[in-house]
Formats: C-alpha cells, sequence, structure tokens
C-alpha cells in the first residue's frame, strides 16, 4: 500500500476552502493507493467548521499574516516556512511514502494524484498558470524559458515549483525543508524556491507534470468566474 499525506498551511476564505475541499474530494484515487489529509490552520479559526476528513492543528499568532492576501514579507515567510515544515514532520513521523502539498486556493482535476505518481519522480507539481505565470520557473527567481513546450501535455525537468508539488520520502528524509537560506533572502525569495534549491544541492529532480489543470481561485474575481462555471479544472492526454 503506498500512503500519501495531502497537507498545506491554511488560512483562507470558507466559501474558497469548500471548493478546494470538493476538488480533493473528486481526486481519482489509484488501486493501492491510501491518502490522508492535514492541514495546519494559522489565524483562521473561522475555516475550523470547513475542515472534513482530516488532521489538522490550529495555530495562533499575533501577527496578521496576510498571505491570504497575497502580500508577502520576509518575516510571513519565515512564518510560512515553519508551518509547510509542520507537514513535512507530520508526513516523516506517519510513515508516509509521498507528501503532496496542495495549496489551498487550487481546485484540482480528478486526475491529478494519479498522473503524479505516475510520472515518478522524487519531486513533481502539477503545473498551472495564473495570470500569463507559471508555478514553474528554470534559473533564479522567476526566469523562465520554456513556456511554449511545456503546453504540450508532458512532464519536464524545470528549475523550481511549488503549490502543488507531490515529494517522494526520501526527499524528506533527506532533510530537505522550507526552511529559510538566510544568505539568499534577497537573491531568491520565498519557500517554495527554499525547497527547491535544497532538493537540487542534495541531488533531487525537480519536475512539472502538464496533463491536468487546476483552478487558481487567486482572487475574489477568480472564484466568481469559477462558481459561474467560465473556469474549470482541465484533463489533457
Amino acid at each position: 500500500m503506498i500512503r500519501v499525506l495531502i497537507a498545506a498551511p491554511l488560512r483562507q476564505d470558507p466559501k474558497i476552502f469548500r471548493e478546494y475541499q470538493k476538488g480533493l474530494d473528486s481526486l481519482i484515487i489509484p488501486d493501492g493507493v491510501e491518502v490522508d489529509r492535514f492541514f495546519v490552520v494559522n489565524n483562521c479559526d473561522e475555516v475550523v467548521q470547513e475542515i472534513r476528513d482530516a488532521e489538522y492543528v490550529v495555530i495562533n499568532t499575533e501577527d496578521s499574516m496576510m498571505y491570504r492576501d497575497h502580500f508577502w514579507t520576509g518575516e510571513l515567510i519565515s512564518g510560512m516556512s515553519g508551518y509547510r515544515n509542520l507537514t513535512i514532520r507530520k508526513a516523516l513521523e506517519g510513515g508516509y511514502d509521498y507528501l503532496l502539498s496542495v495549496d489551498t486556493d487550487l481546485v484540482l482535476e480528478p486526475h491529478t494524484l494519479e498522473y503524479l505518481l505516475k510520472a515518478d519522480k522524487d519531486c513533481v507539481a502539477g503545473l498551472f498558470w495564473t495570470n500569463g505565470w507559471s508555478n514553474a520557473w528554470m534559473y533564479d527567481q522567476c526566469d523562465v524559458n520554456n513556456l511554449p513546450e511545456w503546453h504540450v501535455p508532458g512532464t519536464y525537468q524545470v528549475g523550481g515549483t511549488g503549490a502543488l508539488f507531490l515529494i517522494k520520502r526520501k526527499v524528506l528524509e533527506a532533510g530537505v525543508d522550507y526552511s529559510p537560506i538566510p544568505n539568499l533572502r534577497k537573491a531568491v525569495f520565498g519557500e517554495d524556491r527554499y525547497f527547491c534549491i535544497r532538493a537540487v544541492c542534495n541531488g533531487f529532480e525537480i519536475w512539472i507534470d502538464s496533463h491536468c489543470y487546476p483552478v487558481h481561485l487567486y482572487k475574489e474575481q477568480d472564484y466568481r468566474n469559477y462558481m459561474a462555471g467560465e473556469v474549470k479544472p482541465c484533463f489533457r492526454k
């Protein structure tokens, strides 16, 4: 039996989290795979009552943690790194074979887990675009040069990624995590980038798979468009 832990830090508008959970509920679980869910809830007590079929831990801090509104500072990045590291700890202590980190503003396409597992990579993410920007890059902070190729369904090696990330246990056992890298605070900024840098330095490759596109409920208008049926998760063979 292959065990997968779906996990994420959680500070989200309840109505968006409801759609997120529906996406998780829709996932096709391959034979021989067992899936659990775990959330680290931060300053978001109103969403706790929405959590179904999952373990969670509540951490309330004095700061406002404005990442719900996509306003980031070094302090907030450091906090997010800690919350993501708690999901790693849960995966390791729980004996899971994979950690699937899924940001709580994504609505997944049902085949997502199936295709990420099928890729059989140490670190592989589902690809998507937001306002013309992808959740993957080749170099540095956000340098990309393969966008036309990535539109063709397939699996591609990249420099870094995040948000919808399937990670094998051996990567986590090697000590790869989301902690800030002090001497890269200005050159490279973001906990996903810290994770990917550590992964590559430990000899692991980073990949993306472009068969299953989620819907990213990034802003209120994205949510309205989704609820109106104007955008939907997309599967392409």
